[in-house]
């Protein structure tokens, strides 16, 4: 017999909860300020439990159980509070023991190590694995980026060869099976540290999400080039038509200060060019929405300068120059800003 589980919940986790509920059915949800186990709600549980153990989880995220059935219970009639993995998330009470003394199972008693705990060595429960697809078109070391990501994170899929930043996109955002999925650009060589395993705060898996890369030519880390996290119902039902798309896809954008991977961009001459070129379009013409006018001047005035002595840096800076004329020339024609995305208008502007 399934043993009794409750779930708190506050404003921000009602939803996290509700998912939990959904998968693995008869839950009873118990609202909570701050998701606190106080004594009075402790004792409410107890009160209504039927049976001689009950579960409660407490979580902010939002897990997963893949194979724990919740029908475990001690073979004894013991007054432990057991927890498994070492974590508190999910606890299983003695409900005579609780009704005897409320107050001693309360977060502040376990908080103080005032609680017998029976640690199970297993882990019950898992985060969500959110998708990755890896977007190519015609970057040179596409096939050896794409091989290296597929190889660490099997789960990896693929889109290739689609004109269009936004169609390609919303192609990816059909390929994803998860709620959120990350978006991998061709020319990132991914960090060893970097693990694909961030979970958003429950108040933000509506945000995109945008880590920081590291630049080969300049040294420069920022988002450009960096991995991203999009909400998939957001890309799929996006009808923008935008210039910059990261920054436009959701009302919010969290940037995460963690270098995610090399942006390898400078790989021929075009390339460079044209990275340099659209990156400096979004600066100059301050495109991008609640940006740091000194920091976007910083970033400008880089991209233009340094990396002469980099592989095809004499190119990026070429098309950052190039591309901050444009930016600035053409600052309020916001269509003759979105030909940055023009793959074909780019090359034919590269080669005159």
């Amino acid at each position: 017999m399934k043993q009794t589980i409750f779930i708190l919940y506050d404003f921000q986790t009602e939803h996290i909860a509700d998912k939990i509920c959904e998968r693995v059915g008869e839950i009873e949800k118990i609202y909570s300020d701050n998701l606190e186990l106080t004594t009075r709600i402790i004792t409410q549980m107890a009160s209504s439990c039927i049976g001689q153990y009950f579960y409660v989880i407490k979580t902010d995220k939002e897990i997963l159980f893949p194979s724990f059935d919740f029908y475990y219970r001690p073979e004894e009639n013991e007054d432990y509070v057991h927890i498994w993995d070492n974590d508190s998330t999910v606890r299983l009470y003695n409900t005579d023991a609780v009704l005897e003394n409320p107050t001693e199972f309360c977060d502040k008693e376990l908080e103080n190590g005032n609680i017998r705990l029976r640690i199970h060595t297993e882990k019950i429960y898992t985060y969500p694995v959110f998708d990755i697809v890896f977007l190519s078109y015609d970057e040179e070391y596409a096939e050896a980026n794409y091989e290296k990501l597929k190889e660490r994170f099997p789960r990896t899929k693929r889109l290739h060869n689609e004109k269009g930043i936004l169609r390609a996109h919303k192609l990816a955002a059909r390929l994803a099976e998860t709620e959120m999925f990350y978006v991998v650009d061709a020319d990132a060589q991914i960090l060893s540290t970097f693990k694909f395993d961030f979970q958003p705060h429950p108040l933000e898996d509506t945000f995109v999400h945008v880590w920081h890369s590291h630049n080969p030519v300049n040294d420069l880390e920022y988002g450009y080039g960096g991995v991203k996290l999009f909400p998939t119902k957001a890309l799929k039902t996006y009808l923008g038509s935008p210039i910059d798309f990261t920054t436009t896809v959701s009302k919010s954008l969290k940037v995460i200060p963690e270098v995610s991977n090399i942006t390898k961009f400078n790989t021929d001459p075009f390339s460079a060019w044209r990275s340099g070129f659209r990156e400096c379009v979004k600066l100059a013409s301050k495109i991008i929405p609640n940006q740091d006018n000194t920091e976007t001047e910083h970033r400008l005035a880089v991209w233009c300068t340094k990396g002469e002595d980099r592989e095809f840096g004499d190119f990026a800076i070429m098309g950052a120059i190039d591309g901050a004329g444009f930016g600035k020339a053409h600052k309020d024609q916001p269509e003759k800003l979105r030909l940055i995305n023009d793959f074909e208008w780019l090359e034919k502007r590269f080669s005159a």
